[in-house]
């Protein structure tokens, strides 16, 4: 076992202080966390290659996080998620316990599939296959044990069923299910889609968000349920602000 190995393991046990979290950043080869001081990550977390956690996001116990991974504002991860490979994930998802995302593959045209075959036995390299980086937008919702593959795109506002495995892109603001998931309805009407995709409410600072409660707290039935962006800029008590503003990781 390696140190660095050993050292990754240990801070997993501990929940990845900050002190700890900038030693392995500044003199590991292989790991990089970029994280926010308000992220919080639950003992027995297991994080390695480039990790970025946004202001609020939540690693619940017993996740995985290996590879390029980047968790977006007040996302959160429940117990025992594997993101693995390149994967992005937007703000304000709702992650259920042991949900997979998994980017990389095997490769299937060789006598073997193992890439540890070849790196012990043979002393030769098996590189992982892919059909692209995984992207979630925001406010999507993944249900329990769902399995998100390599390449997949899910659009904002997006529902996965508990149990789904998740092989094509995800259109915005749908609902799918089942084994390979496919869509089983809509959250809204086309109007209603349309007009939450212009509003983008998910860049808001966090003051925005709060003087539209009201919005937040209302049944969504008719497009005149949502106000347009002009509707909200014109509303005195507050105006929208993208978070391409905030600093990313304060």
């Amino acid at each position: 076992m390696t140190l660095a190995t050993v050292v990754n393991r240990s801070l997993s046990l501990l929940g990845y202080p900050a002190v700890a979290r900038e030693l392995l950043s500044r003199y590991s080869d292989s790991t990089t966390l970029e994280v926010a001081s308000s992220a919080r990550i639950a003992k027995g977390c297991l994080l390695r290659g480039r990790v970025s956690l946004a202001p609020r996001t939540r690693v619940s116990r017993g996740c995985l996080l290996n590879g390029t991974v980047a968790v977006g504002r007040r996302t959160n991860l429940e117990p025992h998620c594997e993101l693995v490979g390149d994967v992005t994930i937007g703000n304000y998802c709702a992650i259920a316990r042991e949900t997979t995302f998994q980017e990389p593959n095997h490769e299937m045209d060789r006598a073997s599939m193992q890439i540890r075959f070849y790196d012990e036995v043979l002393d030769s390299d098996l590189a992982p296959t892919s059909e692209g980086p995984i992207t979630v937008g925001n406010d999507v919702w993944v249900g329990t044990r769902a399995t998100i593959l390599s390449g997949v795109s899910i659009g904002d506002g997006a529902v996965i069923g508990a149990g789904a495995v998740v092989t094509d892109d995800v259109d915005p603001y749908a609902v799918v299910a089942g084994v390979p998931a496919e869509r089983v309805g809509w959250r809204f009407s086309e109007p209603i889609r349309e007009k939450l995709l212009d509003l983008e409410w998910w860049h808001w600072d966090e003051s925005t968000l709060r003087n539209r409660r009201a919005f937040f707290e209302r049944t969504l039935e008719d497009p005149d349920d949502v106000p347009t962006v002009a509707e909200f800029h014109g509303d005195s008590t507050a105006t929208p602000t993208a978070s391409s503003t905030e600093t990313p990781f304060g």
